[in-house]
This record gives C-alpha cells, structure tokens and sequence, in this order.
C-alpha cells in the first residue's frame, strides 16, 4: 500500500495532508495546518511518515505563469520552443532554472489575442483529434519557477526525510479535483474560485483545463458573507472576466463556482450571482472522497486534488520536478552502441593490430560524417524555428493593447466632477480609434478635455456639443472620437522580457 504526503505553503503557515493508496482507491488519513515549517518533523515522526512520496504544491503568485502560440509544429520540438520563448518572455526566467508547459488542446477554435489568430479546424475534423495533429497551431500555457525556489524546496523535503517527487501549480490540482465532480461539464467555461486566508485564488477551466489563473491578495474575514468582503471579491472576479475576454478571444465566464458547502458560502454565493449576473454554484471538495474524520476540511481541496490526480494517473499540467523534455533518440544511440561492438568483435577476431587501428580511423571517420550530417539537419530546424519566432513578432506588432488604452484614459480624462464617460467603444482600423459619449459639467470645459487627452499618439475630437437634459448634474454632452494613428500603433516593437 503506498502512501502519499502533500504540503503547501500560505505565506509562513504550512498544510499538511497524508493519504494511503490502493490501486487507485485512496484514502486520506490526517491534516494539519501549522504555523511553523519546522514543526512538521514531528508530525511526520508521530505519523510514521518517514522516507514518503511527496508532492509540494505551489500558489500561482510564487510562479510565473504565461500563455504561449505557435504556428503548427511538431510535437516533439514544442520542449525546446517553450524553452526558448520562456528566455524571451519571462521575467523571472533562469537558464538552469525549471520550465514545465501544457498544451490546452482545445483552444483551436479560438485565439490568443495577445499573440496571432489561431487557425480554426476543419467543421468536419473532430476536435480532440484535430488538437493532436501537427497541422493545428499549439496554443501553450507555460509556467517557470526560480531556481533558488526550487532548491528550498528540495532542501526542505531533504531536510525531513521526505522524497520529493512532484512540485505542481495549486490551481491545476483544484481544477483536477473539480473534473471529478458531479457538477463538471466539459462544454461550459467555469471561474473556479477557492478562499484561503490571504488570496482569493481564480482559475478558469475550459473544457477541464485550466486555461487563466490569477490570485489577487485578499484578506479573508471570518465570515466571508460580509459586504464589504463581498464588494472586493465582487471586483476582482469582474477584473479577471475582463482579462480572460482579453487574452482568450471568443471565450468568456460561463459559470462561477464556489469552494465551499457551508451556509456562509451559500450567502456569498447569493450576493456573487446578484453582482455577477452569472450562475454562482457551490463545490463541496469532500463529496465522493473517502476522508477519515481528522483529515475531513475543506481547507485542503487542492491537496486533496493533487493526491487524486498523481494515484489516478491523471496528466499532470505543470510538474517542475519532471518538466516535459525532447524525447531522446535511442534508435541511434543504440546504433551507434552496436557498431561499436561489431568493430571491436572484428579487430580481436580476424585481422589483429594493425587492421584494428585502420577500423578506428575508419570509425572515427563515419562518426565526424553522422556529426556533420546532425549539424546539418539540426541547422535546417534552427533556421525553420527562428522564422517562425519572427513571424510571431511580426503578428504581435500590429496588436493594440486596449487595456493599456483604457487605463490612459482614465488617467488623462478630467475628473468625475467635471466629465463623465459613457457608450465607450474599441476599433481597430488603420491604427485605431476610441469613440463615446462625453458629458461636460459646462462648455468651457471642452477645450481643458481636448487638451488634458491630446498626446502624440492620441488625437481626440469633440463633436456635436448640445445641452445634457438626462443627467442633472452635468450642462453639456458631445459625442468624443480619440484616434490612434496607424504609425504610432506599428511603431512600437512587441515587449519581450529579457532573461534576468
């Protein structure tokens, strides 16, 4: 019977959750949260968990996390590529440190918008098969963890006695352990959102993958019902609406699921659904897990999904203990081995001294020959990938970031006093162009507007100033179009971050 522990950390307090396995039933047995790390050697001592399997589970905000399009390749060429990009896009990113991707297989039918279009299949291609093939563009999510982290963390397992064998994104284990319920269904677009005592974690799970993740700091009151609790979590799953229609074109929140049974989720849920206008359901991690009474919290879900998803076999999104890699060619390697053993059978047997030190020559010979022809062929790959990293650069150039636009103008428009906006609208036409409807307290305030947001990129307009008679405390309104000229949209490089 093997046995599985798993731990988190939420800033300096640790959970802890054991579980023993048989075949692919598992059974959890103890939890525990502590206040000090170091306390855990005596848990492990008191439970006899000494020299166990160990998953360590990571919050989104201790990782770097970002999606990833390429145009169709080969499979196996995706680990280098990855890799490669991660060097570019990354802040955080390490030479030696871990990198670990998945690909979400079905994101074929949409785009990533702040990359390139992606090319939609065929209607009469199934979808799965589709995702699988070569001719699909690969639409990635990938994750780094520094170097320094992973090496704590090793220590610390080391430190214990315990065998770390997998390191995987919180996240991930919770979207994994809502794929098991009987709420889950695959063809809805659901905003999981689980509550710990400093984050409010968000996860968006797209055909049971999760596809955004993001966990804003928010400080969990003892009863989460609270209104004031209520308007900041309010805001924050608004804020990562908006980002997912942002980076994932085409897709938007179908539902949003709670973690929680009690009678206090239930009244969070209420007022979430009434904010939200969407769906709000309850997810109890407990239901359908086999948990002895000590081990029964609904505070460990994710260590409960991750436990599940490693006994199980489930694919594992992120693993920065066992990254996905090129798959290595054993074909040659054993060739090569052979080869050898021939030359060396042949020497000894026939031809003595003198023909065995011509073969070694020969030999050498026909391996700086299989180099040169590797050169050769890895050159060709090389210069393919490259053009297909400029051709996402090339894509990337004539992308506007409307977030970017949006915040501009909340900083450069007058004050809520004097102005106020409404009927705001994003094109993209030869540059790009922001239109609305702009209410003024007076007239004389039309030119302060059109001066505070003119700008060498921004050329804004006001036209058909008339009386407001809707809105009392405002005398004017006039219909405001702000252009973006097409130079200074193509202009400006895509932002890549460098390796630090």
């Amino acid at each position: 019977m093997a046995t599985w522990v798993a731990i988190t950390w939420e800033n300096n307090r640790l959970q802890f959750l054991s579980a023993s396995a048989s075949g692919k039933t598992v059974t959890f047995e103890h939890a525990a949260s502590l206040d000090d790390p170091k306390k855990l050697g005596e848990l492990l001592s008191q439970y006899r968990l000494a020299k166990t399997d160990t998953i360590v589970l990571l919050n989104r905000s201790d990782v770097e996390v970002g999606p990833m399009v390429f145009p169709p390749v080969p499979v196996e060429e995706l680990p280098d590529l990855v890799r490669f990009q991660a060097g570019k896009e990354f802040n955080n990113y390490e030479a030696n440190a871990p990198v670990d991707f998945f690909v979400t297989s079905k994101l074929e039918n949409v785009s990533r918008s702040t990359l390139f279009p992606a090319v939609k299949a065929s209607v009469a291609q199934d979808s799965d098969s589709a995702a699988a093939t070569d001719g699909a563009p690969k639409h990635i999510l990938a994750s780094t963890l520094r170097l320094i982290t992973f090496q704590k963390i090793k220590t610390f397992c080391d430190e214990h006695n315990l065998v770390l064998r997998h390191i995987v994104l919180r996240p991930c284990t919770m979207a994994a352990l809502w794929r098991q319920s009987g709420g889950f269904a695959s063809n809805r677009s659901t905003l999981l959102v689980e509550l710990d005592q400093n984050e409010a974690s968000q996860t968006v799970v797209l055909y049971g993958e999760p596809v955004f993740m993001r966990s804003p700091k928010l400080h969990c009151p003892q009863d989460v019902s609270t209104p004031d609790f209520v308007a900041r979590l309010l805001a924050e799953l608004k804020r990562t609406r908006i980002a997912v229609r942002n980076e994932i074109q085409g897709n938007d929140v179908d539902e949003v699921v709670l973690c929680g049974s009690s009678e206090m989720f239930a009244s969070l849920a209420k007022q979430l659904s009434e904010g939200l206008e969407t769906p709000v359901h309850l997810f109890d991690p407990l239901k359908g897990l086999k948990v002895k009474p000590e081990a029964a919290d609904g505070r460990y879900a994710a260590l409960f999904g991750a436990i599940q998803q490693i006994v199980r076999r489930e694919p594992i999104q992120i693993d920065f203990c066992n990254p996905k890699k090129r798959a290595e060619d054993t074909g040659k390697r054993n060739l090569f081995t052979g080869i050898a053993a021939t030359v060396l059978l042949l020497v000894a047997g026939l031809f003595g001294y003198t023909f065995y030190h011509r073969l070694m020559l020969q030999g050498e010979n026909g391996d700086l020959q299989n180099i040169l022809n590797d050169l050769n062929s890895t050159s060709g790959a090389v210069v393919t990938q490259q053009k297909q990293l400029e051709a996402i650069d090339i894509w990337r150039a004539d992308d506007i970031n409307w977030f970017e636009q949006l915040e501009w103008l909340s900083r450069n428009a007058l004050d809520a006093q004097s102005m106020m906006i409404r009927n705001l609208e994003f094109r993209s036409a030869n540059g790009g162009t922001i239109t609305s409807v702009s209410l003024l307290r007076n007239q004389s305030m039309l030119g302060s507007m059109e001066e505070g947001l003119r700008d060498a990129g921004h050329d804004p307009r006001a036209r058909d100033l008339r009386p407001e008679t809707g809105n009392s405390r405002y005398g004017f309104q006039c219909n405001l179009v702000i252009s973006l000229p097409k130079s200074t949209v193509v202009a400006k490089p895509p932002a890549r971050a460098s390796s630090q």
